[in-house]
């Protein structure tokens, strides 16, 4: 680690949990869908928006990456079905994108964005569809890089390499940060950086190639750094 210059980081379930923010959002907007779409309302429920979400993910593959075109076209697909205007799903899409933003950060987050990024430079690196300037936290990175923008996800090297060219370092000298085994850690150590496992769950590790390092939250990761320079 002598030789890191640079960090990414993940965003959903690194730095707040997405689950709850997801099942909260679905719930407001199916109450909003209810009453301005109230054929839709009389057969679906709202854990139905994420069911007509996960049917357009199996038909266009081609946009795995980009998980705010694909909820789009769910609602799209929704409104024509039901006999509505198919061009209300760009007012349903901005109505699920502020709601996804009222995310509530792990306590941890802040005190060690503040600590690590007066040491190193720091961007966002996510398969998701958060953007740093909405949350409050913009100020502690150099940029941000989502699959959406990049046209691929992780684990795909591409996108690791281009978190590598914004922060202008070699992929040996980046450490990518992030709770998903595989998309996060593995993906980084394919693409030549450095992997460190947010283990908020206490789950166990279940891949062959071991994490440079794990941590239970930001502030362990921020204290081995501190160690190890």
């Amino acid at each position: 680690m002598k030789t890191l210059r640079a960090i990414s980081f993940d965003l959903d379930d690194t730095l707040w949990a997405i689950w709850p923010v997801i099942d909260r959002a679905e719930k407001t907007l199916h109450d909003h869908i209810c009453k301005t779409f109230p054929r839709i309302g009389e057969t679906h429920g709202a854990g139905d928006l994420r069911l007509q979400r996960t049917e357009i993910y199996e038909q266009r593959p081609d946009l795995a990456h980009d998980l705010t075109e694909l909820r789009r076209l769910s609602f799209e697909l929704l409104l024509e079905r039901h006999g509505y205007d198919p061009e209300a799903s760009h007012d349903l899409i901005e109505r699920f994108l502020d709601l996804r933003h009222d995310v509530t950060l792990y306590p941890d987050v802040v005190p060690a964005l503040v600590r690590l990024s007066d040491r190193f430079p720091l961007v966002a690196l996510s398969n998701g569809n958060a953007d740093i300037s909405r949350l409050g936290i913009a100020q502690y990175f150099q940029g941000q890089i989502s699959a959406r923008t990049a046209g691929v996800k992780k684990p795909n090297a591409a996108i690791f390499a281009m978190a590598c060219d914004l922060l202008s370092a070699k992929p040996s000298e980046v450490l990518h940060v992030g709770d998903h085994p595989v998309e996060d850690v593995v993906g980084a150590q394919q693409a030549g950086l450095k992997g460190a496992w947010v283990n908020r769950a206490e789950a166990t590790w279940s891949q062959e190639t071991a994490p440079h390092l794990v941590v239970e939250d930001l502030t362990q990761l921020a204290d081995l750094l501190d160690q190890i320079e």
